[in-house]
């Protein structure tokens, strides 16, 4: 699925011309895409000229990249009073137990009957 990126669309609407399936909306100025129309053919990422709308092997390596920046700006803050490796095993713990919650929310969802 694409991922629009709010902070960097431009709102050319060049997405929203391209879409096939009249996925791609405006909404506050913004490019926003309904997950429930969208058939993934990617058109609207290679038509924005700021490439605002990532794929999800990308949307998922900007977000990694973007939790270990924060991660380690929070580090640096609390250097002198928290040990660091103290700090990434809390981390390390939170981050398992969010995993532990989506897994189980995805094995939830996928014996639900519509």
């Amino acid at each position: 699925m694409p991922w629009i990126l709010k902070k960097k669309c431009i709102s050319c609407k060049k997405c929203v011309k391209r879409c096939p399936v009249d996925a791609i909306s405006m909404s506050k100025g913004k490019a926003v895409i309904d997950d429930h129309i969208c058939i993934y053919c990617g058109k609207c990422v290679k038509v924005c000229p700021v490439n605002a709308i990532l794929k999800d092997r990308e949307k998922v390596k900007q977000d990694v990249e973007t939790n270990i920046r924060s991660f380690q700006k929070k580090m640096k803050k609390h250097k002198d009073s928290t040990p660091q490796s103290r700090m990434l095993k809390g981390e390390i713990k939170r981050l398992e137990m969010q995993k532990k919650i989506i897994q189980g929310t995805l094995r939830k969802l996928k014996s639900l009957k519509p």
